[in-house]
């Protein structure tokens, strides 16, 4: 982490400084490693000539998809109360336009492998002229973004640069960019002769660093634990095969006779071997590789225990998984996935939040006055539940236990509560209109009832 004072100019120099000391060997491996890009696939043997399978069995992969679909499957959803219900559907309008769902769910997937994911959030113009408030998630293949914090207790955002090079197809030359974001402005620079230049700067109204950071638990990647462990499956997966190969390439052991070409090409083609001296110390065998599978399966089944113990993710090929298993059950076998989870929720609901801040920051600016605590974020975890869950959610709703709104949020089919609190609403003033008849007016029919109370 780097960290410095908040009193800072921002200068070529500056620039310059910070990206020479950035290093990006360890995202960069944690990334091969997902993509499938072990350690086995470079093995090489001094005799070429034997067996070198390279068999990758992508644990890491499997770690992350399973992480991410669990925490993030079901998208979040959001709540505010009737107060805010104008607030809440112009967040709502903000959301769909940059596709929400999607931009969390590649977050998510960038702190499985990284440890941490990034976004942008910045302001464009719509072909109508309309001003529009946009995010997006950045992704850290293509591009590198270097965080600076400041020196308080709060560790907070006071700048971030990202940077990227790539080569101009007219001029045949590799081109580097950076652009810094602060809390007031953006500034663009381009490297020229192997120095920083500084192109244009503009300000921007979010009041903060532009720059969304989503933690993953402990800042660290899902699989970053299990890598060697996954290297040393891939090794006893690949030997594997390549003692396959080499009983297949074994030779034939021919004892106390002398056999000429001719009679070897004969016993290839007959599939028969003929041998007159039955005496001691003659015959015919294989001479291959005793090999003891036993071990060596009882070695693989402790390594892919241990993936499984240590990244928390359960291997759902397992028979103890069974169809008919009650969601309530299943919690329990899932206990560790559920813990992670809940630790990646408490780390990605601030980094939420603080975009609602953000996005509330130019509404702001623009004349409203809302305030970004009012919405609520609530995340569902991606398990199969009974549909009992949802009954006994309305029998709660029903004992006066749990209101409406906050039961809709726990129901993972409804994605805007207030949204479908809305419809409900529209529905039942259909209902109550089609089943009024028209010629009866209802104000005139009450005035008469009290007039016969009255005599």
């Amino acid at each position: 982490m780097i960290r410095m004072d908040s009193d800072f100019e921002v200068t070529p120099q500056l620039v310059q400084k910070l990206l020479s000391a950035n290093s990006k060997e360890r995202e960069q491996r944690l990334l091969r490693y997902y993509k499938g890009e072990h350690a086995i696939v470079d093995r090489k043997f001094d005799d070429e000539t034997k067996p070198n399978n390279k068999i990758v069995t992508n644990e890491c992969k499997r770690i992350t998809n399973v992480s991410v679909g669990y925490f993030i499957g079901k998208p979040v959803s959001y709540s505010a109360n009737k107060e805010n219900k104008g607030y809440l559907e112009h967040l709502q309008s903000i959301f769909d336009l940059n596709n929400e769902q999607k931009v969390n769910a590649d977050l998510a997937k960038s702190a499985s492998i990284y440890g941490y994911g990034v976004e942008v959030i910045y302001t464009s113009q719509s072909i109508t002229g309309e001003l529009e408030i946009r995010f997006a998630y950045l992704d850290l293949e293509e591009q590198d973004v270097l965080l600076v914090y400041d020196r308080s207790v709060e560790k907070n955002l006071i700048m971030a640069i990202r940077h990227y090079s790539y080569k101009d197809v007219l001029t045949d030359t590799v081109i580097k960019e950076a652009h810094v974001y602060t809390s007031e402005a953006i500034y663009h620079f381009r490297e020229t002769d192997g120095e920083m230049e500084v192109i244009d700067a503009d300000p921007h109204y979010f009041r903060e660093v532009p720059i969304n950071v989503y933690y993953n638990r402990d800042n660290i990647s899902d699989f970053e634990d299990v890598v060697t462990l996954n290297d040393a499956y891939n090794i006893l997966q690949s030997d594997d095969i390549n003692e396959s190969e080499y009983t297949n390439d074994a030779f034939l052991l021919i004892k106390g006779m002398i056999a000429d070409d001719e009679d070897i090409q004969q016993m290839k083609q007959k599939r028969v071997i003929q041998i007159d001296d039955a005496s001691e110390g003659v015959g015919v065998e294989w001479l291959i590789k005793n090999l003891n599978d036993t071990w060596k399966e009882n070695l693989k089944t402790r390594i892919k225990n241990d993936i499984h113990s240590i990244s928390a993710t359960p291997d759902f090929s397992d028979s103890s998984f069974a169809g008919n298993q009650t969601g309530e059950a299943m919690k329990y076998k899932i206990k560790g996935l559920e813990d992670n989870r809940a630790s990646k929720e408490r780390e990605f609901k601030p980094a939420l939040q603080r975009r609602t801040r953000l996005i509330t920051n130019i509404l702001n600016y623009l004349g409203n006055s809302f305030d970004w605590r009012e919405i609520v974020p609530t995340f569902t975890a991606n398990l199969p539940k009974a549909d009992l869950t949802t009954d006994d959610v309305t029998k709660l709703v029903g004992a006066g236990i749990l209101s409406k709104d906050t039961a809709r949020s726990s129901v993972a089919a409804i994605e805007d509560p207030a949204d479908e609190a809305e419809k409900i609403q529209q529905e039942t003033e259909d209902y109550i209109d089609l089943n009024t008849p028209k010629e009866v007016n209802i104000d005139d029919e009450q005035d008469e009832e009290a007039l016969q109370g009255d005599k």
